[in-house]
């Protein structure tokens, strides 16, 4: 009933009911409250409404991630104007989240700048930490290099004894995370030298997640379990068993560790060219207990050098940042069993508009991708008027950490597509197009253009979707492919 009345938008009879089955069982009522609690706009700061967010934020069964911009939101109603106070939304929030609300970010450098009390600095030092220091104090008239060196000294004062469970720790500096991944696959003789370009690419890339390993995750939410080989058998591509799983650009490891939750049959591999993402991955892995990925250090050109076929091969954001997407993408097909399963994300050029602005504004002002010149772009974003499209970013959750935001908009290399083009790479690479994983906005749009006959496997006619409604794939394009048996 209580979903009945979210669905009708009938907020004042939900959330009572929520509420109250949150006081009874509050693991199972969570992910459906949180999920409402993402959604609201909050204007006002009702006590009940403060407990069952601190509930949830606390709750093992949601990611707490999904609550920052909601937590900040009923803080800053709570304390209108800049005032000292702890208490327990305030905790939470600090060493659950990382802040993503432009509002809240000039009250933490306030914060930053006051006698806290012991628990209010030690949860401000866990939130400084989390966002990599990426708080820039021009904003309120204070130097950069002040700022930094104040939340660095917020971290090193305090002991954090939780921070192993909150986030994985990387000391102030440029100290990189060490890692006993395996060493993994190697290019063969002569292939480095014909790959050379690529390989120039491939080292860039491996040096801006050694730096910054990205995404900065705390853990997967408690997810139900789910059997991915029976989901390969309803796309029409069932497999053996059981299932050997390869996750090609595995990045700080949230996806293989979150499949390992949400099916403990499969096997699987994780690999990625930096060595201090994979050691976020495992050490994050030995938190929450997952002892079934196998971490390796290696690109996916060389990916064959494995010696091993896999009947499930996931690539989500990795490709379009390879000199040629089209040479991972043979690399990654050769590693499929016949009939094996790619599932693959590509940036849309429509979705990801602002970003190419983002880089030529950057390219003009002269930015460096390091912390001086993520700031300065930042404070240049903060600056703009809500109207001026660069200002969207302030939107972003990857716009509040110095690795987010290096990703999203300092990336050394990235390539944009439509979805023709998407096809027309999946052919050349000999596989099939099972269905692209559209988000519910999107098929509702692709039902009012082409009602419920239309060809969903059409990639010409989602195209023609997405020239409708040009931000429909801000997410990538998330298809699912099939290599002939």
């Amino acid at each position: 009933m209580a979903a009945d009345a979210a669905n009708r938008g009938d907020f004042a009879q939900a959330l009572p009911m929520l509420s109250h089955a949150l006081a009874i069982d509050s693991e199972a009522t969570a992910p459906a409250y949180a999920e409402l609690l993402s959604h609201l706009s909050l204007t006002s700061w009702p006590r009940q409404l403060e407990a069952d967010l601190v509930t949830c934020l606390n709750a093992g069964a949601v990611d707490p991630q999904t609550l920052a911009r909601a937590a900040a939101r009923m803080l800053l109603v709570k304390y209108p104007e800049p005032v000292v106070a702890g208490d327990a939304l305030w905790e939470a929030f600090l060493t659950r989240c990382i802040n993503v609300d432009p509002a809240m970010e000039v009250r933490l450098i306030w914060l930053a700048g006051q006698d806290l009390p012991d628990g209010l600095r030690d949860a401000l030092a866990v939130q400084a930490f989390a966002s990599e220091y990426v708080w820039g104090g021009e904003r309120l008239g204070v130097p950069a290099d002040a700022m930094v060196e104040l939340a660095e000294e917020l971290v090193l004062a305090v002991e954090m004894p939780s921070l192993e469970s909150s986030f994985p720790r990387r000391r102030p500096g440029p100290r990189l995370e060490s890692c006993d991944a395996e060493s993994g696959p190697r290019p063969s003789p002569g292939k480095e030298e014909e790959e050379d370009a690529g390989r120039r690419i491939s080292g860039a890339v491996r040096a801006q997640y050694e730096t910054n390993p990205y995404p900065r995750w705390r853990a997967p939410a408690a997810r139900q379990h789910v059997s991915v080989s029976a989901h390969l058998a309803a796309l029409g591509a069932p497999q053996e068993q059981p299932l050997a799983v390869l996750v090609a650009g595995c990045g700080t490891g949230f996806e293989p560790i979150d499949l390992a939750g949400m099916d403990k049959s499969l096997a699987i591999t994780a690999l990625d060219l930096s060595a201090a993402s994979l050691a976020y991955g495992k050490r994050m892995a030995g938190v929450l207990g997952v002892e079934r990925v196998r971490f390796v250090q290696g690109d996916i050109l060389d990916v064959e050098a494995l010696g091993q076929r896999f009947g499930l091969v996931n690539c989500t954001g990795v490709l379009h940042h390879m000199e040629r997407p089209e040479d991972g993408l043979a690399a990654l097909v050769e590693v499929l069993e016949p009939g094996g399963v790619l599932r693959l994300a590509l940036y849309s050029e429509r979705a990801r508009a602002w970003v190419a602005e983002a880089r030529r504004v950057i390219g003009e002002q002269g930015w460096d991708a390091n912390p001086a010149g993520i700031r300065a772009f930042r404070a240049y974003v903060f600056a703009l008027p809500p109207e001026q499209p660069l200002a969207r970013l302030r939107e972003s959750d990857d716009f509040y950490s110095l690795s987010g935001c290096r990703d999203l908009c300092f990336h050394v290399r990235e390539h944009w597509y439509r979805l023709p083009a998407v096809q027309e790479m999946l052919a050349g690479a000999g596989l099939e197009l099972l269905m692209l994983d559209a988000p519910p906005e999107a098929q509702h749009c692709f039902t009012q253009l082409f009602g419920t006959a239309g060809d969903r496997r059409d990639l010409g006619l989602w195209d023609r979707v997405e020239g409708t409604y040009p931000h429909l794939f801000a997410g990538m394009f998330h298809l699912w492919a099939r290599k002939p048996g």
